[in-house]
Formats: structure tokens, C-alpha cells, sequence
């Protein structure tokens, strides 16, 4: 499967049907969750991830920028977070490609909620509906799969606290210390959502002096 909703993704798509019908040696690069494996297994389905010798088969070679180790196969597609030296680039790479963030492609975004939601229901065998409104996309594609997999498993404050109940029959702080661990997520939780602090005070009705004080106790 291959999600190119996007234009930026199009022209990636259209250059990876390239590289695949060619078996072309390429390179891809961008930030960690970007799909970067996800293009190199739409390149070759059939691909041999990280073999540890040479393959007659399409190899993947994943943190190459890393390791810089060559293995074999019918092709290669390697993946890294940054671009590689032009003198090793030459020698086994045909082609580069630079997959961006889901920020500067974000017409992408409802598509891979769709299909994590589906991943994530068939495999936790889960069947209910959630809504994904305000996606976390701070590292791509990790971080907005891990947000859907919570949301499928705990859909409700009240199964979070129950869940907690338990926790703290086992083990628990301190009652300071237990509740300034809540007071830190529930800050930190705020300012992921409002950013401002006069906006949080607003929100939590709290004195935005108070709130000031305690932010910086926490350190969040």
C-alpha cells in the first residue's frame, strides 16, 4: 500500500514506479516516521529487510546513513535520516529521494489515520469507533500511530483513572509526590493543546500567576 493523497507524494509515487519497473539502486532519506519504509516495500513488496548476506532478491537496507554497509541483492533500497556522502552515494546509488514530514504534506494525513485504524483494530481484535481530531504528528508517522493504538485501547478518562486505581494498589509516591506527577501531565497536556499560558489558566480556570509558579516547580 502506498498513501499519496498529496501532490508532493504523487510525483514521489510516480518516481518510485519508476525505480521499481528499472530496479533502479536508490536512496531515501527524511526524518524518522516519514514512511521511508513504507516507500521501499511499495518499491519491492517482495524486498529482504536487513539480510545479513547477500540476496537474489531486492534489498532493504534500513539506518544506512549509520552504517554505511553494502549488502548485495537484485537491487538496493536503502533508507537514513540525512543525506549520505556524494563519493558513496555515487558508487552504489543511482537516485536519491527525500521523503518530507507529514507537516509539510498534510493532505496525507486523514489517509494514513484510516489505515492505522484498520491496522490497529484487526491487529488488537478491537471493534469500535474513534476519531482521531486533533492528530500528533510530532514524530510523523510514529508518533500518530502510537496516538490511534492509546485512543483504540483506552477510549475514556474514567478506563485511564481505573486503570490507575490499579496501578497504585501495587505501587504508589508519596501523596506529594503522586499528585505533583499529576499536576505535571496534566500541564504538559495543556500546553501541547493551547501553547499560551494565559489561554491554559483560562481553560483550567486557575490563577495564571499560580499556574506561572507551578509550570516552572515542574519544570514543563
Amino acid at each position: 500500500m502506498f498513501i499519496a493523497n498529496s501532490s508532493y507524494m504523487q510525483k514521489i509515487k510516480n518516481i518510485a514506479d519508476k525505480i521499481k519497473a528499472l530496479k533502479l539502486n536508490v536512496y531515501i532519506w527524511g526524518e524518522s516516521g516519514v514512511g521511508k519504509t513504507f516507500l521501499a516495500k511499495y518499491i519491492a513488496p517482495n524486498g529482504v529487510i536487513n539480510p545479513k548476506k547477500d540476496s537474489i532478491k531486492p534489498v532493504i537496507l534500513e539506518d544506512f546513513d549509520k552504517n554505511m554497509q553494502i549488502i548485495k541483492g537484485e537491487f538496493i533500497i536503502a533508507t537514513g535520516k540525512k543525506p549520505i556522502n556524494k563519493d558513496i552515494f555515487e558508487k552504489y546509488f543511482v537516485i536519491d529521494l527525500e521523503l518530507k514530514p507529514l507537516r509539510e504534506r498534510k493532505e496525507d494525513i486523514p489517509e494514513f489515520i484510516d489505515y492505522f485504524i484498520n491496522q490497529a483494530k484487526e491487529e488488537l481484535k478491537i471493534e469500535k469507533k474513534i476519531k482521531i481530531t486533533k492528530p500528533d504528528i510530532s514524530e510523523n508517522l510514529n508518533s500518530l500511530k502510537r496516538q490511534i493504538y492509546k485512543k483504540l485501547l483506552i477510549s475514556s478518562k474514567e478506563e485511564v483513572y481505573e486503570i490507575l486505581k490499579d496501578i497504585l494498589k501495587d505501587s504508589h509516591l508519596t501523596y506529594d509526590e503522586e499528585i505533583k506527577l499529576f499536576e505535571k501531565t496534566l500541564f504538559s497536556a495543556m500546553k501541547d493543546v493551547y501553547k499560551s499560558k494565559l489561554k491554559i489558566s483560562e481553560k483550567l480556570k486557575m490563577n495564571r500567576v499560580t499556574l506561572t509558579k507551578k509550570m516552572k516547580e515542574l519544570n514543563v
